[in-house]
């Protein structure tokens, strides 16, 4: 992959992603799944829309982000074992919450809702 400005963009589900392009030049649109904050940098885990060299269909990618101007950022895919470890469990650890309460009924909106202590939790 190369390291280079990458544009933020939206779907009409609004559902966020970014064009990735490999080493042929070829674009990929990948799918944001989490945005990471880790040892004051941040990390996006992305998972591609469509068929990409190295990756498995069901796999993701985490890239560190450094700044850029109005929707674009500079991606660079992680190496670091370290890295890639840690901000890997934080996805885990979120993916786990979410799992948990859309098992007991949490839709994400809170209009409406009874609260998060209905689910058992406290606020």
């Amino acid at each position: 992959m190369k390291n280079e400005t990458n544009e933020l963009n939206v779907d009409q589900e609004g559902q966020e992603y970014v064009v990735i392009t490999d080493e042929n030049g070829k674009k990929h649109d990948f799918e944001i799944v989490l945005n990471v904050p880790f040892e004051e940098k941040e990390y996006l885990i992305l998972h591609p829309l469509d068929a990409f060299p190295g990756l498995d269909e069901d796999s993701c990618a985490i890239f560190e982000v450094l700044a850029g101007e109005g929707d674009e950022a500079t991606l660079i895919p992680e190496t670091d074992d370290d890295i890639l470890d840690s901000v890997y469990a934080i996805y885990v650890e979120w993916a786990t919450e979410q799992e948990r309460r859309e098992s007991m009924g949490c839709t994400g909106s809170c209009e409406g809702c009874a609260g998060c202590s209905s689910l058992g939790e406290e606020k």
